[in-house]
Parts: C-alpha cells; structure tokens; sequence
C-alpha cells in the first residue's frame, strides 16, 4: 500500500489547486465554489510545502504578483509567527520573489529566486461567493475591517468584543479596537456594554449581507485547518516506518498536544482512544477523512466547519 504521507500529501496539493483555481489561478482542477476561501493563509500553508509541487508554486506565484495586492501584509506577518523556520525561509524567498516583479512589499522578503512570470493567472470574479474575503478587502481595504465583516457574515446575529475578534481575525487587539469604532462610526455596527468590555453587534444582522452580496455556504477555518494539514503530513512523514508501538506512542503525542487546535479548527477529532494493531489504521482513515470533509465544507455542518 502506498504510504500515508504520500497519500496525504496527494489530497493536499489537490485541495490546494481546487482553491488557487477558484481564484484564477491557472490550472486544471474543479475549483472551490462553496466554501470562502482565505488568501493569507492559503499563500503561507502553499509556500510551507516548497518544492512539494514546483508547478503550484510558480502559479501562485504569478497570481500574487498581479493580484498580491488583495493580500494583507500586516496580516501575512502575524500569521507568519505561528509557523516553522523552515515555512519562514521559504516565505521569504516567495515575498522577494514576488516584490521582484511587482510592487508587493511583503513582511520577511529575503532574497528571490530565478522566476519568469508566467502570465496565466485570470482575473478573479469577485461576484463569487467563494471570493466574498477578496471581495470585502477590495470594498473595507486589505485590513482589520474586510476580516470583522467575514467574521459578521458567518456569524450574523453574533457579539463580540475587540479580544474575541483579534483571536478570530489574526489582527492585533489594538487594531480591531480601531476598525470595530470607525465600522460603528460608520453606522453599519452597534456597540454594547458588557462588565467591562465593549461587544460590538451588526445593528441589522442581514444588513451588511445585502450590502456585500452573494455569500458562500461554508466559513472554513482556513489558519487553524491548514496548521492541522501540515502538522499531519509532518507527523507520517516521520513516523510511518517507525516499529508499531514506537509510531503510536509519538503520533499520540504530537497530535494529542494539538487536539485542541484541531477542535478549534473545526475538524473532526482525532481516533486516540484506538490502540495496537487497530491504531495507525484508524489514525490513516482520520487524516484522510479530514480532506475529505474539507471537500465540500457546505455538506457538513456550521458548526463544525465555519467560523
């Protein structure tokens, strides 16, 4: 049988491509038309698999050149905190690389690599429901105000406070509490005293849905999915031929250190009450189970694939 890594790895790159096409990359995969997909993550968890896919990676470097320009570089640089050495070189040289033909200025850029830009990429539809996020940075800017209106549309009739959003949104505290006051400025939010907090509400919760248009079914999680894609193919890569008991000890471990991650991710929950023989079987089935639910995010439920 193959190895898991492979398989995984496999799966991976192909939901990769079908979100890189939906947003006009060049390629040849079926897209993402129901869930929102997220540009900053998606950038980061791509250059995280470096040379995985030499092809996906000029592609998408090609993209971020014309359209790099709906990506976040505050929010690129914070994201960036949570992720490997190895993920922060190979972001570097993708930020050079993309500032060299372009006037891209993202966080961490060191030096480029040799790349012709290939000119395949399409403009993207942005009357998608996939694209509603590039859509909101192009209508609030590439900021704090496009990511609290994506966290107001999958949550309408929700409150929250400037520490919630700054958690949900992968932007500092200070400048959520910012945006959140020029939005209410603005009329579209309502502010409401709780304790000792401020927790900000739509003040009409299909008002800012009419306003933006047509919206995906699903919210995927996309910085905590892709945190859980990566630490899965790392952990079979390292521990699939290990001896039996060794390989269930560690991949025990690691993985039950993220289970809460993996929760917050909105992803199913890890098969670690499994032991001996019946363990890596069942630990195989759930990684791959996990891609498979992120196929189509809007035939699983809200609650455990948007946020």
């Amino acid at each position: 049988m193959e190895p898991l890594s492979n398989r995984l790895r496999e799966q991976i790159l192909d939901l990769l491509w079908r979100l890189w096409t939906e947003v006009g990359v060049s390629g040849w995969s079926e897209g993402y038309p129901d869930g929102a997909i997220d540009p900053e993550p998606l950038v980061l968890f791509t250059v995280a698999l470096g040379d995985a896919d030499p092809r996906l990676r000029d592609e998408a470097t090609d993209w971020c050149i014309r359209y790099g320009h709906f990506i976040s570089g505050t929010r690129l640089r914070n994201l960036l905190t949570r992720e490997t050495a190895s993920t922060q070189r190979n972001f570097g040289e993708f930020a050079a690389t993309v500032a060299a033909h372009s006037k891209q200025r993202w966080p961490g850029a060191t030096r480029a690599r040799r790349y012709r830009p290939t000119g395949r990429s399409r403009t993207p539809d942005f009357s998608r429901p996939s694209l509603i996020i590039p859509r909101l940075q192009a209508l609030f800017g590439v900021g704090a105000r496009a990511e609290i209106a994506k966290v107001f549309l999958s949550r309408p009739n929700e409150a929250f406070s400037a520490a919630d959003l700054a958690g949900e949104t992968d932007f500092t505290k200070r400048n959520i509490a910012t945006a959140l006051e020029n939005l209410r400025m603005g009329g579209l939010l309502e502010a409401l005293p709780v304790r000792n907090q401020l927790h900000y509400r739509q003040k009409s919760p299909d008002a800012l849905s009419q306003f933006v248009g047509s919206l995906p079914r699903a919210f995927p999680k996309w910085p905590g999915i892709f945190q859980v894609l990566g630490m899965l193919l790392e952990t079979a890569s390292k521990t699939e031929k290990l001896a039996p008991l060794v390989r269930e000890v560690e991949v025990k471990t690691v993985v039950g250190k993220r289970t809460s991650e993996t929760r917050a991710a909105g992803l199913p929950a890890p098969p670690l009450d499994a032991s001996g023989p019946a363990f890596w079987p069942a630990f195989s089935a759930w990684t791959l189970a996990v891609i498979a639910a992120l196929d189509h995010p809007a035939e699983k439920s809200a609650e455990k694939f948007t946020g």
